[in-house]
């Protein structure tokens, strides 16, 4: 797993561990099922495709009065 993926990896179990803690507060083991989610995140991912990104905004043209 390159540096990207590790990091991927770890942005996918952040955002799943919200979810479980948000979810039920009283989970023990929240950690443990991030990471289950997110190596099932990694697993079916396409990297062919990338990741969507966010577009600039397109500048636009600006006239003088």
């Amino acid at each position: 797993m390159t540096e990207h993926e590790e990091n991927l990896r770890d942005l996918a179990a952040m955002f799943a561990m919200v979810a479980l803690l948000i979810r039920d507060r009283n989970d023990d083991y929240p950690h443990e099922k991030a990471f289950r989610i997110a190596d099932a995140f990694m697993a079916h991912r396409r990297p062919e495709e990338g990741i969507a990104a966010i577009k600039k905004p397109r500048k636009r043209d600006v006239q003088e009065s």
